[in-house]
């Protein structure tokens, strides 16, 4: 046994205080947009940066701090994540102009990038394999319910002043933080190779490209300079990977993707991020823009499936722990498509608001059953030695999904109505803004929408169930060997 039963209930409780720290960060940050937008007299083209900036250097680094920690230690790590995520949180507070926010968001998204990477390496390294399904379901059970603290939050504090929503993060993490130091050690010897510094500005700036194609796409729909952006980022990745094979040290040890189970579940988590993303940014378009709900009173009606996940979380990583995680995760994305398919047949301009809370508790399900054991599988079936690595790339993946998934959505839904438009209601700069002629065209673009997460979910339900058979206690008697 790695660490006693007392030992890891406290690490536990550390690191679902460092994720429910960052998820509270995600959804108050939305809700704040229309408020900052007024006080920084910015428009929605600069403002979107405040959400697009975390997103792209999150994508950028996870791969990268994945690995650090495996090299210096995913403890750490992961308390240096906590130190910047507090400094970027107080500069962001304290933010004079809109592009100092930017500025500052980016530096808090290097702290994000250390603490969600890093809490996973740290969970696989202080649980057995068979222990860690349970271990990441109460991970979730932190997300899920920052996610809740944060809609009540966002609504609350930008009504006093918008900096509390950054602000706020300051005192949880200094009182985090010396708990964290005190509770978390590195318990596994650290790997002694170089860092590889080409690896690292190859994969980093494909990833920076391609994620900057991503928001160009938002703004300008695909044209030739994304399809360039697209080509470019793909030069830079075929030559990471060439790299990669030549040497012994690589940002990511290309041999991890021979087990089957690892690389199908790392697809399966970003299919299902670009499929679920997409639709959290069509529903916050549904009901601001088409039923005229402020940002606050939207996101009261997403919080069902929230509170059901953190429910559910914690059970299915139980049971993952018995069984394995294919036939948990496989289910659990099927109730997610369930509740997609229910959205494109019931939702209309006219349909029972509260419809939408209702099918928000199956995704919950689904969701709540599908993340804990598809996480598990991933670092279950990871080297002990790369957990960072694992981590990482199970991170960048999903960035990647969800950086992808708005442009699909938004694609499809600009069919309809201009891409500003667009955007200014998913900021909440713009609500009820659409004329009834505007509504109907407005709903066909927001069902191809969800037919097309549909369609992604279903594919991550293909590589969920053909992942392979997995033994979770065989594993950890295989490595006790």
């Amino acid at each position: 046994m790695v660490s006693s039963e007392t030992k890891k209930k406290e690490i536990l409780a550390v690191l679902v205080i460092g994720v429910l720290m960052s998820a509270i960060d995600i959804t108050i940050v939305i809700l704040a947009l229309p408020t900052i937008d007024l006080n920084l007299h910015a428009g929605v083209a600069t403002s979107i940066w405040i959400i697009m900036a975390y997103i792209l250097v999150i994508t950028v680094l996870s791969t990268q701090v994945g690995k650090l920690g495996d090299k210096f230690g995913r403890a750490k790590m992961y308390n240096y994540g906590i130190a910047i995520f507090v400094i970027g949180s107080a500069l962001c507070g304290l933010s004079p102009d809109i592009l100092s926010l930017i500025g500052f968001r980016a530096v808090q998204a290097v702290g994000g990038a250390l603490l969600s990477t890093s809490s996973t390496a740290v969970v696989s390294d202080n649980f057995e394999p068979h222990e860690r399904g349970r271990a990441f379901g109460y991970t979730a059970l932190g997300w899920n319910l920052g996610s809740i603290m944060g809609i009540f939050l966002g609504g609350l504090l930008t009504t006093i002043n918008w900096r509390l929503i950054f602000l706020i993060n300051v005192p949880i993490g200094i009182a985090l933080l010396p708990i964290s130091m005190k509770r978390l050690s590195d318990v596994r010897e650290k790997i002694k190779e170089r860092f590889d510094l080409i690896g690292s500005f190859l994969l980093g700036t494909g990833l920076f490209i391609l994620t900057i194609m991503a928001v160009h796409s938002i703004y300008s729909g695909i044209d030739v300079n994304a399809l360039l952006m697209l080509v470019a980022s793909s030069i830079f990745f075929a030559l990471f990977i060439l790299r990669e094979k030549e040497i012994s040290f690589g940002v990511i040890d290309l041999r991890i993707f021979k087990n089957r189970i690892f690389s199908f579940s790392v697809l399966a988590s970003m299919l299902q991020s670009t499929a679920s993303f997409a639709v959290l940014f069509i529903l916050i378009l549904y009901l601001q823009g088409v039923r005229g709900l402020s940002p606050f009173l939207a996101s009261i009606y997403l919080l069902p499936g929230y509170a059901l996940g953190a429910v559910v979380g914690p059970k299915m990583g139980r049971i993952s722990d018995r069984i394995g995680s294919r036939l948990p995760a496989t289910a659990g994305l099927f109730i997610m498509l369930i509740g997609y398919t229910s959205y494109i047949l019931l939702l209309n301009p006219v349909s029972p608001i509260y419809y939408v809370a209702l099918i928000t508790i199956i995704t919950g399900i689904g969701l709540g059953m599908f993340f804990p054991p598809n996480i598990s599988a991933i670092m279950a079936n990871a080297p002990h030695d790369k957990y960072g690595m694992a981590s990482g790339i199970n991170r960048t993946f999903g960035n990647v999904g969800m950086v992808m998934s708005f442009v699909i959505a938004l694609t499809a839904i600009s069919v309809s109505i201009p891409r500003a438009d667009v955007l200014s209601i998913f900021l909440g700069t713009k609500i009820g803004g659409l004329s009834a002629s505007v509504d109907a065209s407005f709903m066909n673009g927001l069902h191809t929408a969800f037919i097309a997460s549909a369609v992604m979910l279903v594919l991550a339900m293909l590589m969920s169930a053909s992942r392979g058979k997995e033994d979770r206690r065989q594993i950890t008697k295989e490595r006790e060997q």
